[in-house]
């Protein structure tokens, strides 16, 4: 702490050597703009050489020169893709000069249909890193074209170094950068914290959030003192834009697109029966004349409703526990999901500049995402486990091949059919900002406060639930040798009385459940920014800030569960039919479990027995709440020599932790008791045991970057920093478990949460070289290393538990060995990253419209990750060690066409050091997108977008590759439809 307050103040000590006698000064300021599109540019620079100055115009094109010696000075205006400008201006002591600046280029004036924010959109997002001080990488939400579901995660996922972590039905809905789980990853929204869905988690879901609302969408890989540091591998940032860049009086821009499911390639027959579904987008601008200013109040609305159907099918093996040949086969599962969403956001931004120094800000965000119907089909045939050892008894039957496995007809082989369904989810987010940006001559203030507030329903509502049905005693045949993905099941052992094509011979299995949870998560935060011109010869400056957020989640369980009281089978849905089913010819009965269902309660109650118990405990065990409250401070200085730019600081950030909860008596009631008394038994059993827990931490992160312009269009960048990944939110909460004979530690033991926790630390070293072409592109390539720290490992003794009643556990647990988690363990992660895009207009006739682009991440690690022996790069789980994207776009005249690549190497899912026969690997996947477009006018462009083209599955295997363990078909999906902009 001391080291980087000294390293601050000297930086600060010798830039103020440098300084002159300050002179009387003036000011000047202005806009800079597209000449061609009408668009105030973000961005743009700003030079007067002879002073040896440099200004950026801020989001809404306006930049300043705060303090000038007056006199004539010759200043240049320069942005990425458009030819530079210059002029003379001639300023007074004390007074206030304007001087604006249109921008053009000659790809501007060849073609009407070429004025398009697409183009203006990529060389905004190429200025953005171009003008960074750290290492950061920017795409603008519209590069790509129309992606297939208009979501934010498919923009963020293109960025170099991160991988979208796609859920079953192919959609991204979080994110690893660098090899990091997105747990240690923040999403920001405009800078501020986007809430998760689902309560405790840090996962910044992005699947529910439109890209129409943004701008661009940017990942900070080395942070910045006045950047939040709690991302280990890189904050992703979804920017909004603002509505006083608009130099027209008004615009609009619209999409009516239907996204449906194409007959002529494979879908679940569920799918198939609800094939088509509408997006419709609406974006309106406009910039006013208001309280006697000029242009100085920007609108923005936008306005987004999307329904559709995913639709997938799944099936899921395991195998014996051996990389050997031949493996016998033990558990087989198919599935049939049909998952219906709906989407409806407003987002409405003003800015309105009060004054030529100040501007002020608001935002209000509502996002209603839902799953209205999902539907999930489910057979399993399953024996023994991966150990079992076949024998003249055993449900394996010796002598099986690496194709066929064959089962007796034993008491522990049985065949369920499961349905869940309907099940909902209901996500309402809303979001509120306000904020303001003043200057006073050298001092920049700005300011702001948000409010986030996620509300999270998820569950099968009043007429859903979860049903298995089962049969027993059944020998079966799977022969994989004609199909992997199909495989033949035989029963062998066939009677009217367990024929499994007959419905009357199942039974339900297990209970009967009906599952609702809450989970709310706000987020408040307010922060303060102060940025010094200091009047010397070397252009500088000093920033300090101050910020405050505090997270608050509460979560609230309100499953139930049945007992099948019946003797008889229940009725069946033959209606139904599986992808399975159509493949293989096996039509296995079906089951709605909504047919028995309504109100939260059985439709025949003479069926079925609720455990009250488990209910009245839910109340209790289902209920916690859990806050952080973030105090930080930092401090900041910068500095450029010539073509070399410093930035130097420290950020301070103070967590303090909060939960509370019930947790469990040492001794429960007795199952009768439980039935007898179910209310009574589940207050004596938790009502007593209320917890509250309470943690804080204090941690400081210096960071330094180096630029240097080499060229005028090649640049290096050297960043050391640090940062941070938060414990999970719900390490804050009361947890007792008891343990009263551990056979590892050999004493009875009491696991516990551990509120105090401290984050894992990351050291980063980024070196990046970036060369920018003229008109529009750039190449990157550049290495980084991280060492991380402090990894949470469970299970760490962590002493004795006294006795007496202050023994902070009200006296239970006396001579119990206290289990929790601690931090531990290092790691080193390592890699590069390259990255190319240019659109090239230099080539000669219809070539002149090709534009490419691409990034390709490698990455290595090794460390023993808090654990007792060294894992590297193929023993961690979740560490994706290659992935890149690809894009190619052709545009002639009216017509364009796009076809981009996302790819991800093979990476191992759950690592297991005692068996390698248990090791989980996710195989390799390329999905490809094809986009095109004709524009009949600027106000109407048609547009037909295929989703993952070659219908690539996800897959994962066991040990080796021979044994698949799960494939995931999500399907390709087509969207066509109408946009444009007036």
């Amino acid at each position: 702490m001391i080291t980087t307050r000294l390293l601050v103040f000297t930086f600060a000590l010798s830039v103020s050597f440098l300084g002159r006698a300050a002179e009387p000064a003036a000011t000047l300021s202005g806009n800079v703009a597209n000449l061609a599109t009408g668009n105030f540019l973000a961005g743009a620079r700003l030079e007067i050489p002879a002073l040896h100055l440099t200004a950026l115009a801020d989001e809404t094109g306006r930049y300043i020169f705060p303090a000038l010696p007056p006199g004539t000075h010759e200043i240049f205006a320069s942005y990425t893709g458009l030819d530079k400008l210059h002029a003379t201006v001639t300023v007074a002591a004390g007074t206030a000069a304007t001087r604006n600046f249109d921008l053009t280029a000659d790809i501007y004036k060849l073609d009407a249909f070429k004025v398009v924010g697409e183009r203006e959109g990529f060389a905004a997002a190429i200025t953005a890193e171009r003008n960074a001080d750290n290492v950061k990488n920017v795409v603008a939400t519209d590069q790509f074209g129309n992606l297939p579901n208009l979501n934010a995660g498919e923009v963020a996922m293109r960025l170099p170094g991160v991988y979208g972590n796609l859920d079953a039905g192919g959609n991204s809905f979080g994110f690893t950068v660098r090899g990091m789980d997105n747990t240690l990853n923040t999403v920001t929204m405009d800078g501020a914290l986007m809430t998760s869905q689902g309560g405790a988690g840090r996962n910044g879901i992005v699947n529910n959030i439109t890209s129409t609302m943004f701008e661009q969408v940017e990942v900070t890989k080395g942070h910045r003192p006045d950047e939040g540091a709690d991302s280990i591998g890189g904050t992703i940032n979804f920017k909004s834009r603002s509505p006083l860049t608009l130099r027209e009086k008004r615009r609009i821009n619209y999409s009516l697109m239907g996204r449906f499911t194409p007959s002529f390639t494979q879908q679940i027959p569920l799918l198939r029966e609800h094939p088509a579904h509408q997006i419709v987008n609406l974006g309106w601008q406009e910039v006013f004349n208001a309280f006697g200013g000029e242009r100085n109040l920007g609108v923005a609305l936008n306005l987004y409703h999307s329904e559709f159907a995913f639709g997938w099918y799944n099936t899921t093996r395991d195998f014996q526990n051996t990389t050997a040949q031949p493996a016998f086969l033990w558990d087989y599962r198919t599935s049939d999901t049909y998952n219906h969403r709906r989407q409806n956001s407003v987002n409405l931004k003003a800015d309105y500049r009060l004054s030529p120094h100040t501007k002020l800000t608001a935002l209000v965000m509502a996002s209603d995402n839902s799953i209205v119907f999902r539907r999930n089909y489910d057979t399993r045939a399953f024996v023994g486990t991966q150990d079992t050892v076949p024998n003249a008894t055993s449900g394996i039957v010796p002598g099986y091949t690496d194709r066929i496995t064959q089962v007796r007809p034993t008491t522990g082989s049985n065949l369920d059919i499961n349905s869940t369904g309907p099940n909902f989810t209901f996500n309402r987010t809303r979001r509120f900002d306000l904020g303001a940006e003043q200057t006073f001559g050298p001092l920049a203030l700005d300011y702001a406060a948000r409010r986030t507030s996620t509300h999270f329903t998820a569950g099968q509502g009043e007429d859903g639930g979860n049903l298995t049905n089962r049969i027993s005693n059944i020998g079966w045949i799977l022969d994989r040798t004609q199909s992997d993905l199909y495989p033949k099941f035989t029963q062998t052992n066939v009677t009217p009385a367990n024929d499994i094509t007959n419905p009357a011979n199942y039974r339900p299995n297990g209970f009967f459940t009906n599952n609702n949870t809450k989970a709310n998560q706000d987020v408040t935060e307010f922060h303060f920014n102060a940025r010094y011109t200091l009047p010397v010869s070397v252009p500088s400056s000093l920033k300090a800030g101050a910020s405050w957020r505090d997270n608050g989640v509460t979560d609230q369980n309100g499953n139930r569960r049945w007992t099948y009281l019946g003797t008889g089978p229940l009725p069946s849905y033959p209606s139904i039919r599986t992808l399975n089913a159509e493949k293989t010819g096996l039509v296995l009965p079906m089951w709605q479990s909504s047919q028995f269902i309504h109100d939260r309660q059985p439709v025949d109650a003479t069926l079925w027995r609720e455990d009250q118990y488990f209910f009245q405990a839910n109340k209790f065990t289902g209920t916690d709440e859990l806050s952080e409250q973030i105090t930080a401070g930092y401090v900041m200085g910068q500095a450029r020599f010539g073509s070399t730019g410093l930035l130097a600081g420290v950020r301070t950030e103070r967590t303090e932790t909060n939960g509370s909860g019930f947790v469990r008596a040492r001794v429960l009631s007795t199952a009768a008791q439980q039935t007898a008394d179910p209310v009574g038994s589940a207050q004596r059993d938790y009502a007593g045991n209320f917890r509250e827990s309470h943690g804080r931490y204090t941690k400081s992160f210096p960071s330094i970057h180096l630029t240097r312009d080499l060229t005028s269009n090649l640049r290096a960048k050297l960043s050391w920093s640090t940062s941070f990944g938060r414990p999970g939110l719900g390490t804050y909460g009361p947890n007792e478990t008891p343990n009263e004979n551990n056979p590892t530690t050999g004493t009875p033991t009491l696991t516990v949460n551990n509120p105090s926790l401290l984050p894992q630390t990351a050291t980063n070293w980024d070196a990046t070289l970036e060369y920018y072409f003229e008109p529009v592109g750039n190449f990157s390539a550049g290495f980084f290393h991280k060492t991380i720290k402090d990894y949470i490992v469970s299970g760490f003794i962590a002493g004795t538990i006294g006795t007496g009643t202050d023994n902070g556990y009200n006296g239970e647990y006396p001579g119990f060995t206290l289990l929790r988690s601690t931090n531990a363990g290092t790691a080193y992660v390592q890699g590069w990253e390259c990255s190319y895009s240019q659109q090239l207009v230099f080539l000669p006739g219809l070539l002149k419209g090709l534009a490419v682009s691409g990034n390709y991440t490698i990455i290595d690690t090794h460390g023993d990750f808090g654990g007792t022996a060294i894992r590297t790069t193929g023993q961690v789980a979740g560490f994706v060690p290659r992935t890149g994207n690809a894009s190619v776009s052709w545009r002639y005249r009216s017509f364009t066409a796009r076809l981009l690549a996302n790819y991800a190497s093979s990476y191992i899912t759950s690592y297991s050091a005692a068996s390698a026969g248990r090791n989980l690997y996710r195989l390799s996947r390329t999905t490809m997108s094809l986009g095109l477009a004709y524009q009949i006018r600027p106000s109407l462009s048609l547009t037909c977008d295929i989703d993952n083209l070659t219908n690539a599955e996800q897959a994962s295997y066991r040990g080796i590759p021979d044994l698949v363990q799960n494939r995931n078909i999500p399907g390709t999906t087509i969207t066509a439809g109408i946009s444009g902009r007036f």
